[in-house]
């Protein structure tokens, strides 16, 4: 693995019991894409932060630390179908990445919802209607935002209207700066970008709600076992729903609905 792209985090110190060692590795790569100090707004640190407290009680549970690599969204797609991470958080249930990711337990609602200008609030009362639009609209590369919308994106002019975002920061400034006319994205984060920029919000309004489903830890067929793998599902399983995931979900805002 390239070092020069790996940045260490240990979330917990406690070791692995003796049965788990022997099953599972004592820490598990995952990706993190973006850190607090190169956010443009304050909701990409508040996500990064819930991440993080979700994933050290799944860590917790499963006597495990982590090391977090910091790599680009759809780079660290690729390697956990390479094996190269374990883990990855906030991932959408596909058939294609159940080839390679195992989808061992969701832990929050995700509503992905389109904002769009003022201005064009009247001419898009349906996705498809993207189409008409004179702009682009940022989404996030890589991003899953329903059957609906991936069947769109076989239409190349669909595909033309829509502008690439390596980040969730990279995607909100897009917004900021008005380089779009709209972005598809996480409901709870657009909210709160909104709410420490209303004088750029006031230009903007949550047209569609375009897709809602539970987002999941998802785990690598290559780089894990399946019995490492059980284990992880096992460990979630203890914590999932309980009071500390619940506290966790309400802290930052995000659904409690959970699947």
């Amino acid at each position: 693995m390239n070092t020069g792209v790996v940045l260490f985090v240990c979330l917990l110190t406690v070791l692995c019991s003796p049965a788990f060692a022997s099953s599972l590795p004592c820490h598990l790569t995952v990706p993190v894409t973006e850190q607090p100090h190169q956010s443009t707004s304050t909701e990409p640190s508040r996500w990064r932060a819930l991440q993080q407290e979700l994933l050290q009680l799944l860590a917790q549970s499963a006597d495990c630390s982590i090391q977090l690599i910091k790599v680009p969204w759809a780079r660290g797609l690729v390697m956990l179908q390479d094996g190269e991470l374990d883990l990855v958080m906030t991932l959408s249930k596909t058939a294609e990445r159940e080839r390679y990711a195992d989808f061992i337990g969701s832990h929050y609602m995700e509503e992905m919802v389109l904002v769009l200008r003022r201005d064009y609030q009247q001419q898009v009362l349906k996705l498809d209607d993207l189409l008409q639009l004179p702009g682009k609209i940022a989404v996030l590369r890589d991003g899953f935002y329903g059957e609906e919308y991936q069947q769109l994106r076989r239409n190349p002019a669909f595909e033309r209207k829509l502008q690439p975002a390596q980040t969730i920061s990279h995607q909100l400034a897009f917004l900021q700066h008005q380089r779009v006319l709209g972005i598809i994205g996480e409901k709870a984060q657009y909210e709160r970008w909104a709410s420490s920029h209303p004088e750029q919000a006031a230009d903007y309004v949550e047209q569609l709600l375009v897709n809602r489903n539970p987002v999941y830890f998802a785990a690598s067929r290559k780089a894990l076992s399946q019995q490492q793998r059980d284990h992880l599902r096992q460990s979630w399983a203890k914590v999932y729903g309980s009071t500390a995931h619940k506290a966790i979900l309400q802290k930052y805002g995000w659904s409690t609905v959970l699947q």
